[in-house]
């Protein structure tokens, strides 16, 4: 992993005009200095849980309070697919960790991986996520085989996210109102999952977008971090300043991410 040097940071309010609704506004923390898309990843994370405690907030006011709480970790054996930006920002996370943090956090990443090569799914996960991150019926063919194999994410820890800080946008982004029961058994039939949709979806935004311009989606799924490392290094990220980086990155995903067609807080039933 590349060093990263520490950088300055000033804390500053946003913005942000939405279609619907009242404006928003979010205190986030910025680098003082050009930065990449990385460094700002802790303003996104921060503008991404204000939707979520408004969407907590909106849903118990009709008296369909999120259920998932502490404990409840059924989601952390789910195909969680990171942008690379997110995919270098949770390496340089896991060099963050104690050391025998990190060694029980490799050893999950290398048991995942060889449940993937003995259940022979490494290559149709490969090919969807390098392929076909926008086919929807094969990720959710793929969804549905790495569910069955209850691998859960290599930083669970206890029944809880031992990065919960520096946790994915996409998990974030993912709150129920169904009961909790309903998460255990996520595509048997005849359940039904009640999904908090937040406004806009800052994950997939991220995974198209380097900080300057928008690109082709690239995303891996979680447990190939590791082995994308050099890859991911290898990639060159514009250095610029991070406020209208910012700016960019939420015109961005007002423009192409946010769900037009539906309240601001409406529900997703698979």
């Amino acid at each position: 992993m590349t060093a990263h040097a520490p950088l300055p940071w000033r804390r500053i309010t946003i913005i942000l005009n939405r279609p619907r609704g009242a404006a928003f506004a979010a205190p986030v923390s910025l680098p003082a200095a050009p930065a990449r898309f990385a460094d700002i990843l802790p303003a996104v994370r921060a503008i991404a849980d204000a939707f979520q405690s408004e969407a907590h907030q909106a849903m118990a006011g009709l008296d369909q309070p999120v259920t998932c709480s502490c404990g409840c970790d059924a989601c952390c054996r789910h195909l969680v697919m990171l942008g690379e930006t997110e995919g270098l920002a949770l390496l340089r996370t896991l060099r963050t960790l104690p050391e025998d943090h990190q060694s029980r956090v490799r050893a999950r990443f290398q048991a995942g991986l060889e449940r993937l090569e003995a259940a022979e799914l490494t290559p149709d996960l490969y090919a969807t996520f390098t392929r076909e991150v926008h086919n929807q019926r094969r990720l959710g063919e793929m969804q549905t085989a790495y569910w069955e194999l209850q691998i859960p994410c290599p930083f669970l820890e206890d029944g809880s996210c031992g990065i919960y800080a520096e946790r994915p946008l996409i998990c974030r982004q993912y709150a129920m109102t169904s009961p909790p029961a309903a998460c255990r058994t996520p595509f048997s039939a005849g359940t039904t999952m009640v999904k908090v949709l937040p406004p806009y979806d800052l994950a997939g935004a991220a995974a198209a977008f380097d900080g300057q311009q928008a690109h082709a989606s690239r995303a891996l799924p979680l447990l190939f971090c590791l082995l994308r490392e050099s890859h991911l290094n290898r990639r060159v990220f514009p250095v610029l300043e991070p406020e209208p980086m910012l700016a960019r990155f939420l015109e961005f995903a007002a423009e192409h991410y946010a769900r037009a067609d539906q309240p601001p807080y409406d529900k997703e039933r698979p």
